[in-house]
């Protein structure tokens, strides 16, 4: 099929989107979440429904199997990425911002690895999980690594976001994204050592485990160093110069004060600090093998624009995440607690509260959700907080249960 065809079949999905970008609700929206993330006093709770992470498959239920109607893969990805944020905007009202833009992602060269091999192995059962198969299966041996190298491709990635301009006929930014390697340092080391085997480390031979994570962590920094220095910086304004567009729940946040004078700097950028692999350490064994390297890594970011990411229990270890610099916005999942975090940052952070997706769309009544929203609202004492319901792997095909929970967390989040 030739690229105008494709054109011609998003050209009504891109108008679509334009006409809600456009919508003043959109306006008020960005300054609700910018002013949020700044901890400035906003007319209600923000709350999202994170729609990003629902399965392929699941979306079926709205538009059918097989409605991709492109050919070209990129054309698909737009038509999909289109499709959601339009339903989701008509359908579902959170509040989500309605972005003029398409993001692509930058093709990314590994000119070098770690010099050990991570393998996966797959489960004979089609519903079984895979599994690592870890290099340092017997112990850490920090001589076979070497120094990651990964590297963009200048001349793929403008291929490539002259193709989306070429798509979207101009009618929307194209920002790309460049990757990072992660600001997970544990997670990382896990699959290199394997949980079990990591887990008996800590205890058996502490120095190796601190001299994989600082390695690991050494790696991440010199390629974000890189990144800065070659112009790869991920923040993308929007058209007004106020607001930067950022993902993973953030939404949106104002521009850092000069940005438009000086060159797009590491700093400026939000990111996403998490360990979650490092669930069974206790809050000491954490302070030891973990917190300084998150420490390392959220100095980078001067300007307070860290988001801490864990969907375990954390209540134990909220002392020791407090001293994490440029923290600003910190993950309560439905197993930790959000009146224990509020005692800790005490309104110097904003708490992203998120409510139980299984008990949500596996049989809640609008009462009990409710009642449910209003409990997590009234242990954070009015400190800064979002409602948030993500990790939806399914919804039992009510799409119109994700319509529900945000009328009602709207309402309740408006102080009803």
């Amino acid at each position: 099929m030739p690229l105008e065809t494709d054109i011609r079949i998003l050209h009504p999905l891109i108008e679509r989107l334009v006409e809600l970008a456009n919508l003043p609700s959109e306006d008020r929206k960005k300054r609700l979440w910018a002013d949020h993330q700044a901890l400035l006093p906003t007319r209600k709770i923000p709350v999202c429904v994170y729609y990003e992470g629902i399965p392929g498959s699941q979306w079926d239920t709205m538009f059918g199997s097989d409605h991709l109607q492109t050919e070209d893969s990129l054309a698909r990805s737009i038509e999909f990425d289109l499709k959601r944020r339009i339903w989701m905007a008509e359908n579902v009202p959170d509040d989500h911002i309605v972005w003029p833009s398409v993001t692509i992602h930058a093709p990314m060269k590994i000119v070098q690895n770690w010099g050990v091999s991570i393998q996966w192995s797959s489960s004979i059962h089609p519903l079984g999980a895979r599994g690592y198969k870890p290099p340092f299966e017997e112990q850490i041996d920090l001589s076979q690594l070497t120094q990651p190298v990964y590297r963009f491709d200048t001349e793929a990635t403008q291929t490539l976001k002259d193709k989306a301009t070429e798509l979207t006929q101009g009618m929307l930014d194209v920002f790309v994204h460049y990757a990072s390697m992660g600001y997970a340092p544990f997670d990382v080391a896990t699959s290199m050592r394997g949980m079990t085997n990591l887990m008996m480390d800590v205890v058996e031979c502490p120095d190796q485990v601190t001299g994989l994570m600082a390695f690991l962590t050494d790696a991440e920094i010199a390629h974000e160093t890189w990144r800065e220095q070659n112009n790869c910086i991920n923040v993308f304004p929007d058209r007004t110069q106020t607001y930067q567009q950022v993902g993973f729940r953030v939404h949106c946040a104002y521009l850092p004060a000069g940005f438009g004078d000086r060159k797009a700097r590491l700093e400026d950028e939000w990111t996403y600090l998490s360990q979650q692999t490092s669930a069974g350490l206790g809050p000491e064994q954490y302070r030891d093998f973990v917190q300084p390297f998150n420490v390392a890594l959220a100095s980078l970011f001067s300007q307070e624009t860290v988001y801490y990411h864990g969907c375990e229990c954390l209540d134990q270890k909220l002392a020791v995440l407090a001293s994490t610099p440029n923290l600003r916005r910190f993950h309560i999942s439905p197993w930790s607690s959000v009146a224990k975090a509020r005692d800790v940052f005490q309104g110097k952070m904003v708490l992203e509260v998120h409510d139980h997706p299984g008990r949500v769309f596996f049989g809640a009544t609008r009462e009990e959700i409710r009642t449910n929203l209003r409990c997590l609202v009234q242990q954070a004492q009015g400190h800064p907080m979002d409602l948030n319901i993500s990790d939806i792997h399914s919804f039992g095909g009510k799409p119109e249960m994700l319509s529900l929970w945000a009328e009602i967390a709207q309402d309740v989040a408006s102080g009803n």
